[in-house]
């Protein structure tokens, strides 16, 4: 004889089964091939499936049909070479290499395609290792800090200096009464829910005399940017109170140049701050370099004559306007997205990757287009441009334990790279770029 509290439970684990089975039928409906291939990536238990992911370093291993599908070209022009031979590369100096070369001479020249997604250039790392520790330096300690927005600033005071700055100046404090050992809530400083006022570069004040027909098309933009509210999330009481190194490690994006307004998803052009200049130059010449590039895809016209694509952006309109940098702990993920909040959506989107290797996801104009899987190193380089410009992207999965060695903090005797080193052994930063008008 079954007890009534037997029967109780079956029939409450045949309502839970119900619900799991209504569950899995909704979301087998709303399900896209992007989807399925974001929940392969972020699977912990069963591990993710990584037999199709584009492995630019290691072709010769990768499958006949990926095979077919990459092409190796020649950029138009060697990145960061400059006429004057005397100056040094922005990618850094080849000669200041070690030994053991962490990358092979001549590959500043080096790009490859993927057929079947027109607009899509990968350039693998063309940095040497000093010259990507001073890009992450930048990241950390000159680009996170006011005026520049960050996820941070809604719900606490940051120190005008820069968080990192503070966490480098308390890391070792052994005063832990010290008041700059927390980071005050907005939400709980009296009457102040923002430390500092807002401010415009004068220096890059666009004028009628510099160019007529960018300040109509910003007015254009000034005029729609006024019918949506561009109202600031409130600060919180109820985040948490955390240390300079505590919170670091919650930094998530800082933007450059035009700043941001992520709930409305468009440009604050009463906020344009002086755009740096190192990354102004980087981009420029990777611009540069993939001017004019042409290949054949994997499409056919009616006349089933092979299709090509060719990059016709001209590369002295280039203008790098506006940045984000991501900075991205192990398990966090970017999922799938379209960037078209700028108004110039012809010339291209130029991202480099910083730390970690990363799977990095690409599909086409929608959902419903399965995306293709490629592996992102240290120092590499990806550019959207053409029809791809406008493709949905993302990024499922950092990959632990693939930090390059010399990007470890005790890699070598420098003393200073050690507390950068201690963050990037656990995170991958991304820096990407794009013009607006």
């Amino acid at each position: 004889m079954i007890s009534s509290k037997a029967q109780y439970k079956s029939k409450r684990q045949q309502k839970l089964e119900q619900r799991q089975s209504q569950s899995k039928s909704f979301t087998h409906s709303t399900q896209t091939p992007f989807r399925d291939a974001e929940r392969n990536f972020k699977s912990r238990l069963p591990p993710p499936n990584f037999d199709n992911v584009i492995d630019f370093y290691n072709l010769d291993l990768s499958s006949d049909e990926i095979k077919s599908r990459i092409v190796k070209i020649e950029l138009k022009v060697e990145l960061g070479k400059d006429d004057d031979e005397e100056k040094e590369n922005i990618f850094g100096d080849y000669n200041e290499l070690k030994e053991e070369k962490e990358i092979i001479k001549g590959e500043r020249r080096i790009a490859y395609i993927v057929k079947d997604l027109p607009g899509f250039i990968f350039i693998p790392n063309p940095f040497t290792p000093k010259a990507q520790k001073n890009i992450i330096k930048r990241c950390l300690k000159d680009f996170a800090k006011y005026p520049n927005k960050n996820n941070l600033d809604t719900h606490y005071v940051l120190p005008k200096e820069g968080l990192w700055n503070l966490h480098e100046k308390i890391i070792n404090s052994v005063d832990k009464n010290d008041s700059r050992c927390v980071i005050p809530l907005k939400a709980l400083v009296t009457g102040q829910n923002s430390l500092y006022e807002e401010e415009i570069d004068a220096k890059q004040e666009i004028t009628q005399k510099e160019c007529p027909q960018k300040l109509l098309v910003e007015k254009e933009y000034q005029e729609k940017e006024e019918r949506e509210e561009k109202g600031e999330p409130l600060p919180s009481s109820s985040v948490p109170i955390l240390s300079p190194s505590e919170l670091i490690k919650k930094l998530r994006w800082i933007t450059l140049g035009y700043q941001y307004h992520w709930a409305t998803k468009t440009y604050h052009l009463d906020k344009r701050l002086t755009f740096p200049k190192d990354i102004e130059l980087l981009t420029t010449s990777v611009v540069k370099s993939i001017n004019g590039i042409k290949f054949y895809t994997n499409e056919t016209n009616e006349n089933n004559d092979k299709q090509y694509f060719i990059n016709d952006y001209d590369h002295k309109k280039w203008k790098p306007e506006a940045g984000v940098v991501n900075y991205y702990q192990l398990k966090d993920n970017i999922m799938a997205h379209v960037d078209k909040s700028e108004i110039n959506m012809e010339a291209p989107l130029i991202s480099f990757s910083f730390g970690h290797t990363c799977i990095f996801l690409i599909g086409g104009p929608t959902r419903d287009i399965a995306p293709i899987a490629l592996y992102l190193r240290s120092g590499d380089i990806s550019i959207m441009c053409g029809p791809c410009r406008t493709n949905f992207h993302g990024v499922p999965r950092i990959l632990e334990g693939t930090l390059p060695k010399y990007l470890e903090p005790n890699y070598d005797d420098d003393p200073e790279w050690k507390i950068y080193g201690d963050f990037m052994s656990s995170s991958r930063i991304n820096v990407n770029v794009r013009q607006v008008f």
